[in-house]
């Protein structure tokens, strides 16, 4: 049967409107959301700017889906996603292909929460650079030969890391903190694992993990928002759904880790030997558990980031510290779904010559503060002074203070939405850690805060929990301190005992 044209045009304007019957209002200009049957978000951010669409398709893995056992082989897999698949048949022809579309920027990355694949392209290609990430994350070859050259890579990076000090006071903070399921803090893994890996290990990976109800596309620029969609449809629809994940059954950390306020110290070269760093760490609100009070926290870090808030202000006044300016103290949250930490920290003088430009030749010369009581004394300012201050004072923050901080979280959130690329990584970022809604509502529910909110949050995360306290320090330092920790009760971080997967152990 012939069909005119204008038939034609009518049927096509009817499967436009079905297509774009799937978009999803949000509340943010410019960004649009659909969800192709399959279960694949498809994320727009519209800008015309630049003729550059920024492409990113991110899985929610990495260590959060990591177990004992396979710990690492989600990094692995990232780095096998580059080196061959159904159309580009080994790592050459993709880097050809990249080049080929004059890619600028491109990379793979794999965190705690997500496993993430991205490069810029120019608009006009738009559908070659969504075609390239559906290949390689549909239908990648893995290669034996391929994989096993690859694993060698790895190799190199786990191992070359393992006697770096922020390593060892990485894994060492995140075994005690994290000690139910340290594995899920960190993709690296054990060297053993990614050493006896085969080639069926990581198939088992990308058949649960790598499957489009688990995974979103993000395409940001100069784009038309159902044009994308159509082309999603295209080269994604018949990605298969698989089995659906995270919603039931997913064990959270443990929520009150140590037995007892542990101290511990390290020994850290990057430190100068006129400083030392101590540490005062909970477990933080997770979104995945208590959304809410991820918003109270974040609010308290705007309060505490002020040098002239009572949290500096009275570090700064306990004299007996020697905090040496305002801006060597700081307070830290980032939210995550499952694994959060917050972070009281401060630089402090380690010599008694608070003046000297630099610690003298013969460092035995120069006294030294008594460092472990300093370290003690920074938890207990914290926790006495401060945090029950706040807890018993209606008034602790004013409400000039809280309309100041309001309006610093509007202005940072405006400020992020700039560009298409930052409102991209934003909505990649927080699909991850929460959901998109999390991202659009953000700015309201943070205005919503109330003091009550802060002191509910501080009484359940920091006041009724237990602290992880650590001491950086110059070797040189700790040598002739070493004794003054040791009967302070202070453990040595070492990488004797960071590593969970050397000793076995997992809490109960």
């Amino acid at each position: 049967m012939k069909i005119s044209k204008r038939a034609a045009s009518v049927i096509a304007f009817i499967l436009l409107i079905i297509n774009i019957s799937f978009a999803e209002k949000t509340p943010l200009e410019n960004v649009h959301r659909y969800e192709l049957e399959n279960g694949l978000c498809v994320f727009v951010v519209e800008n015309h700017a630049a003729p550059l669409a920024y492409i990113e398709i991110a899985v929610k893995a990495g260590g959060i889906a990591q177990t004992k056992e396979n710990a690492g082989l989600f990094h692995l897999y990232e780095h096998m996603m580059f080196k061959g698949n159904a159309k580009y048949r080994d790592a050459a022809s993709v880097q050809r292909a990249i080049g080929d579309m004059g890619v600028p920027e491109w990379n793979g990355t794999t965190g705690a929460e997500c496993v993430n694949y991205f490069f810029t392209v120019p608009s006009k290609l738009l559908r070659k650079g969504m075609e390239f990430w559906s290949y390689a994350i549909r239908e990648p070859l893995l290669d034996e030969t391929e994989f096993e050259n690859e694993k060698k890579v790895v190799l190199a990076e786990i191992e070359g890391a393992l006697s770096e000090p922020g390593t060892v006071y990485r894994y060492s903070v995140q075994k005690m903190l994290f000690p139910k399921f340290p594995w899920r803090c960190d993709p690296s893994g054990p060297p053993d694992v990614v050493r006896n890996a085969t080639v069926e290990d990581i198939r088992n990976i990308q058949k649960k993990y790598y499957i489009p109800n688990n995974a979103a596309l993000f395409v940001a620029g100069d784009v038309v928002p159902d044009e994308v969609y159509a082309l999603a449809q295209e080269l994604y629809g018949s990605w298969e759904r698989g089995e659906q994940l995270w919603e039931e059954g997913f064990e959270a950390q443990l929520a009150n880790p140590l037995p007892h306020v542990t101290f511990c110290v390290m020994p850290y070269e990057q430190i100068s030997p006129q400083l030392a760093q101590v540490s005062v760490m909970y477990r933080g609100p997770d979104a995945g558990f208590d959304e809410k009070a991820t918003y109270a926290a974040d609010m308290l870090g705007y309060f505490f980031a002020d040098p002239q808030s009572v949290y500096v202000q009275t570090m700064m006044h306990a004299s007996l510290l020697g905090v040496p300016d305002a801006q060597y103290v700081w307070e830290s949250y980032l939210t995550t779904r499952a694994t959060s930490m917050l972070n009281f920290g401060a630089l402090l003088v380690a010599t008694l010559d608070r003046n000297a430009a630099s610690i003298a030749e013969d460092a035995s010369s120069l006294p030294l503060y008594d460092l472990p009581m300093r370290a003690k004394l920074f938890y207990e300012t914290l926790t006495e002074r401060i945090v029950q201050h706040i807890l018993g004072n209606k008034s602790a923050f004013s409400k000039k203070q809280f309309k100041r901080v309001y309006q610093k979280i509007s202005d940072n959130f405006i400020e992020d939405a700039e560009t298409a690329s930052r409102v991209k990584d934003n909505l990649r970022f927080w699909w991850i850690t929460a959901s998109d809604g999390y991202y659009y509502h953000y700015l309201d529910n943070m205005m919503k805060v109330t003091k009550k909110d802060i002191d509910n949050f501080l009484t359940e995360y920091v006041a009724s929990k237990n602290a992880l306290v650590t001491v950086l320090i110059n070797p040189t330092v700790y040598e002739m301190q070493k004794h003054a920790f040791a009967d302070a009760g202070f453990l040595l971080m070492s990488a004797e005992s960071a590593f969970w997967y050397n000793d076995g152990e997992v809490a109960k």
